[in-house]
C-alpha cells in the first residue's frame, strides 16, 4: 500500500532514499557567514568525497567561472576566487543531480530538473540587475523550486508509476493526481525537504511569497515561469505577458527581453552539461541543442598528485601576488598535505597561551578534532607535539617508534587522534611560535614514506616563507 501524507513522503525522500544528500546538503547550508572557519569547513566538506572534489574543480574551471582559463587546481583555490557561495552552489548543484538523476531516470524526472537548470540561470542572470552579490542564493533557490517534483519522480517507486497511469487521463490534473496517490502536493514536499535541509528564506518566501517580494524572490519567481512556460513556445500570450514583467523588473527594453531570455536559455544549457547533466539539456528550448556526454570524472581517493604538489608550493611561493593572507596560506597547505601528499589527516592547531588549538582540518575521522583538539603544549609537557615545537623541525614519528614513544600520547591525544605514525612540525615566525601542523595516513593510506615526508618538510617550509612574507610591513615585503 502506497504511504500517504506529507510527513510520510518527506520521511522517505528525506531520510530513505536520499540520506546522505540529505545530511550533506544540510551541512552545507548551515555554512553561512564568511569568516575563515566556515570556508575550511566547506573544503572540508567537500574533499572528502573524492567526485566531489573533481566536479567542483572541473566547474570551476569551466569558462563561467574562469573565464581566464588559468588552471584552478584546488579546492581552496576555488573557493577563494569564485566565492564562498559560489563553490556551495556548485556543491549543492552537482550533489542534487548526482543523487537523482540516475541511470535510467523517467522522462518527468529529466524534464523537471531541465526546468530547475533553466529557472536558475534565468532567476541567477535576472537578479544581477539588482543585487549582483545574491546570484548564487537566488541560483539554488530556482534551481530547487521544484526539489519535490524530482525528488517523488526519482524515488516515488510504485507511487510514480501509479501517477503516471492517472496522468494518461487528460482531464486530471498533476495536482490532482499528486493528491489522489500521495496525500499530499509537490510543493508542499518541497517546502518541507527545503525547511529540513536549511535551504534558506528565498527559496521558502518564492513558494509561498509574501505580499511584498524581495527582488530576490521575483527573481527566483520569474526564471520559474520562464522555464515553464518556454516549454510550450517563445511566442505564446502567456509568455508576453512574463516578458513585460521581466522588462519591469530588470530595465530592460520589451524589445531586447524576449532575445535576452533566448539567449539565457543558451546558457542554461550550456550550464547543465557542465555540471554533468547532459541527459537534459535537448529538454531546455534553445535555438541549438547541446548533447555532448561528459567523461566519468570519478577518482579514486587519495592518491597522491605530484603535480598538484608542484601547482600549490608555485601558488604559495607567490603568496603576494595571489592575495592570500595567513589563512589562505595554511589552508593551502593543508590541501596540499590532504591531495597533493595522499595524507589522510591533516591539521593545523593554532599556538594560543601554551595550548595547541584545532583551527583548520581536513580528512576523514577528524569529525571531532574541531572541538577535542586541544592540547597543553607548556615547557613541562613531552608529548608528540611538543617534541617538534622544542625541535623547531618537521618530525617523523614511525611506526617502529610508537612503542618506544609511547609515554608521549597523553590521554586526551590517544581519545582524539590516536597512535598512527605522523609527521608534525612547528611554524613559527621569526621567534613566535604560530602552529603546530599535524598529518597522517590514519587507515586507508598505508605507511608513510621518505618521500612524503621530504615533501612535508617542503610544504612547512614554504609555508613559512609565505607567512614571513605577509607579516612584513608593506612597504618591505617586496624587494
Amino acid at each position: 500500500m502506497a504511504i500517504k501524507g506529507l510527513e510520510a513522503w518527506v520521511e522517505k525522500l528525506g531520510k530513505v532514499e536520499m540520506p546522505v544528500l540529505a545530511n550533506v546538503v544540510k551541512e552545507l547550508n548551515e555554512l553561512t557567514g564568511s569568516d575563515e572557519a566556515d570556508v575550511n569547513q566547506l573544503a572540508d566538506v567537500i574533499l572528502k568525497d573524492a567526485n566531489l572534489t573533481s566536479q567542483v574543480l572541473r566547474i570551476a574551471n569551466s569558462v563561467a567561472y574562469n573565464p581566464s582559463s588559468f588552471p584552478i587546481n584546488t579546492v581552496s583555490r576555488a573557493i577563494v576566487l569564485i566565492g564562498f557561495t559560489g563553490v556551495r552552489a556548485i556543491c549543492i548543484s552537482v550533489m542534487v543531480i548526482d543523487s537523482l538523476l540516475g541511470k535510467a531516470p523517467r522522462e518527468r524526472l529529466m524534464g523537471a530538473m531541465a526546468k530547475a537548470f533553466h529557472a536558475a540561470v534565468q532567476a541567477r542572470n535576472l537578479v544581477r540587475h539588482t543585487n549582483e552579490s545574491a546570484k548564487e542564493e537566488v541560483f539554488i533557490a530556482a534551481l530547487l523550486f521544484h526539489l519535490g517534483d524530482m525528488a517523488f519522480w526519482a524515488c516515488g517507486e510504485e507511487a510514480a508509476d501509479e501517477l503516471e497511469e492517472l496522468l494518461a487521463d487528460p482531464s486530471i490534473t498533476l495536482r490532482e493526481g499528486m493528491e489522489q496517490v500521495t496525500g499530499t502536493s509537490l510543493k508542499a514536499i518541497t517546502r518541507s525537504l527545503a525547511e529540513n535541509w536549511c535551504l534558506g528564506d528565498t527559496l521558502t518566501e518564492a513558494l509561498y511569497p509574501p505580499a511584498d517580494p524581495t527582488p530576490k524572490v521575483l527573481a527566483v519567481r520569474l526564471g520559474e515561469e520562464i522555464s515553464r512556460l518556454a516549454v510550450d513556445g517563445w511566442d505564446t500570450s502567456e509568455m508576453n505577458a512574463v516578458l513585460s514583467k521581466v522588462s519591469e523588473f530588470s530595465g530592460v527594453a520589451y524589445n531586447q527581453v524576449r532575445e535576452m531570455v533566448m539567449e539565457n536559455a543558451e546558457e542554461a544549457a550550456s550550464v547543465a552539461l557542465t555540471y554533468g547533466a547532459a541527459k537534459v539539456c535537448h529538454l531546455i528550448p534553445t535555438k541549438s541543442q547541446v548533447r555532448d556526454e561528459q567523461p566519468n570524472t570519478k577518482s579514486k581517493i587519495l592518491v597522491a598528485e605530484p603535480q598538484l604538489q608542484l601547482t600549490i608550493l608555485r601558488e604559495l611561493s607567490n603568496a603576494l601576488s595571489e592575495e592570500l593572507d595567513v589563512n589562505g596560506v595554511f589552508q593551502m597547505v593543508l590541501e596540499g598535505m590532504h591531495r597533493g601528499i595522499g595524507l589522510e589527516r591533516a591539521c593545523v592547531a593554532f599556538i594560543m597561551k601554551e595550548k595547541a588549538l584545532a583551527k583548520y582540518i581536513l580528512g576523514e575521522g577528524t569529525e571531532k578534532w574541531r572541538e577535542k583538539f586541544v592540547f597543553d603544549v607548556s615547557r613541562g609537557q613531552d608529548t608528540i607535539l611538543t617534541r617538534a615545537i622544542k625541535a623547531r623541525e618537521p618530525i617523523w614519528i614511525q611506526e617502529a617508534q610508537i612503542p618506544k614513544y609511547k609515554h608521549l600520547y597523553s590521554p586526551e591525544i590517544m581519545r582524539t587522534i590516536g597512535k598512527f605514525p605522523a609527521f608534525i612540525s612547528l611554524v613559527s615566525i621569526g621567534k613566535r611560535d604560530v602552529a603546530v601542523i599535524y598529518a597522517d595516513r590514519w587507515n586507508l593510506g598505508g605507511t608513510l614514506n621518505k618521500e612524503q615526508f621530504e615533501s612535508f618538510r617542503h610544504f612547512v617550509s614554504q609555508a613559512q616563507m609565505s607567512l614571513e612574507l605577509l607579516s612584513k610591513p608593506k612597504g618591505k615585503k617586496r624587494n
